[in-house]
C-alpha cells in the first residue's frame, strides 16, 4: 500500500471543519478547508452512505464544536474522537454532553480505537475490517498531531491496509493516542488547496463530499497586523 503521513507541531492548528449544509448536503475536504483558511486537511467521521451513493449530508453520531454539540444522530459508533481545550487528543465513549463537561471542545463519531495512552489495540486477523483506504489521526505525546492517509483500492498500485499494518505505522511514529476515521472512498487528504493522495472514488472530481474534516489552519496564531 502507499500513503502520507503529515506532522502538526503545534496541536492548537488543528480545526474541525463541518459542512455549511449539514443534514442537506456535504462537501469535499477541499472545500471545507480552502472556506476555513486550512493549509493540510483530512476527512473526518462517517456518514449515511446507502449503496455508497451518501453524499456526506448525514453524519453518524454526535459532533462536537467548539464546546457545543451541533449534531446528534443515531447510527454511530458511540466512541468520540476529538481534542479537549487544552488541545490534547481525546478518545472517549461517554456521551456528548459529558465529554463537553470533561473539557472536549471538538469532536467527531467514528472508531475503532487504535492506541489509547500508549496501549495498542489488540486486533485478531483484520478484525473484520478487511484491506481498505484508511484514514487516521493521532498525537504523539509531545503533542504533535499525525494525520495518516492509506490509499487502496488501486489495483496495481496500492490495495490498502488492514487495522494493524496502520498501528505498525502509528507505532514507529510514536503514537500515543489515535483513532482509526471513515475510510474507503472517503479517505481523502488537501494540501495547499489541491487533493493531495488518489482517492479509490471521486478523485476526478475532488473528492467525496463528506460531513466534516480536521484542518490546519494557523489562524489562532496570526498576528495583528503593524502599522
Amino acid at each position: 500500500f502507499k500513503g502520507y503521513v503529515v506532522g502538526i507541531y503545534d496541536p492548537a492548528d488543528i480545526d474541525l471543519a463541518v459542512t455549511n449544509k449539514l443534514g442537506r448536503m456535504g462537501q469535499s475536504v477541499n472545500t471545507l478547508f480552502k472556506e476555513h483558511g486550512g493549509l493540510v486537511g483530512i476527512n473526518g467521521g462517517g456518514f449515511e452512505d446507502l449503496d455508497g451513493w451518501g453524499n456526506g449530508s448525514i453524519p453518524y453520531g454526535a459532533i462536537i464544536r467548539n464546546g457545543k454539540k451541533i449534531w446528534q444522530h443515531s447510527g454511530g459508533s458511540g466512541q468520540l474522537i476529538g481534542f479537549t481545550k487544552d488541545n490534547k487528543m481525546y478518545l472517549t465513549s461517554k456521551s456528548p454532553e459529558a465529554a463537553i463537561k470533561s473539557g472536549m471542545e471538538d469532536a467527531v463519531d467514528f472508531g475503532p480505537n487504535l492506541i489509547v495512552n500508549g496501549k495498542v489495540s489488540k486486533i485478531h486477523g483484520d478484525g473484520g475490517w478487511g484491506v481498505a483506504p484508511r484514514s487516521v489521526i493521532a498525537q504523539r505525546k509531545d503533542g504533535v498531531v499525525l494525520f495518516l492517509i492509506i490509499e487502496g483500492r488501486l489495483p496495481g498500485y496500492s490495495v490498502g491496509a488492514s487495522m494493524n499494518e496502520v498501528i505498525g505505522i502509528l507505532k514507529r511514529y510514536n503514537a500515543y493516542n489515535a483513532a482509526n476515521l471513515d475510510g474507503g472512498a472517503s479517505s481523502t487528504m488537501s494540501v495547499n488547496g489541491k487533493l493531495y493522495n488518489r482517492p479509490s472514488a471521486g478523485g476526478s472530481y475532488g473528492g467525496r463530499t463528506v460531513s466534516n474534516a480536521w484542518i490546519v489552519t494557523n489562524k489562532k496564531h496570526k498576528k495583528a497586523p503593524t502599522k
